[in-house]
């Protein structure tokens, strides 16, 4: 890995995990299995893309939009693991995060937050109060497996 990509992956608190990779950890971890798992990302591909690259070791579910997520989730709050992109039309990451704090705080400590950076004032303001697990792209199986393993 190149040091500009070390650079553009800073923690804002100690992590768990080398520092090449692209998890940040703000909380405490548990011991990890076979794991169930909430896709919530806008981009099909994405989508698919993890799909494929977990549904051998786990049960993935992937959801297009954050609407759609907090449906699901009134219905089957039962994830392992929620992957949720912050960067979405309509309920963003953030609106979806703040409604399992409201409804589902069993789900915080297994909430991740997938993102590209901040591109926008709300996104900079929310990500420097957040303070659960964030999982920068681009990544790879790798990163997520050692979510898995923090988060359970």
């Amino acid at each position: 890995m190149s040091t500009s990509e070390s650079l553009r992956v800073s923690t804002r608190s100690p992590t768990r995990v080398g520092e090449s990779s692209r998890v940040r950890v703000r909380g405490e971890s548990v011991d990890a299995g076979r794991a169930r798992i909430l896709v919530i990302d806008d981009e099909p591909l994405l989508g698919r893309t993890l799909s494929f690259m977990l549904e051998e070791r786990h049960d993935v579910v992937v959801i297009g939009g954050g609407r759609e997520a907090l449906g699901r989730l009134e219905r089957d709050s039962d994830f392992d693991l929620v992957l949720c992109d912050l960067d979405m039309p309509e309920v963003t990451g953030q609106a979806v995060y703040d409604a399992v704090l409201r409804t589902h705080p069993e789900l915080v400590q297994r909430f991740v937050l997938m993102t590209g950076g901040a591109c926008s004032r709300w996104s900079e303001e929310f990500l420097a109060g957040y303070r659960g697990v964030q999982l920068d792209k681009p990544f790879t199986t790798d990163d997520v497996e050692q979510i898995l393993d923090l988060v359970g």
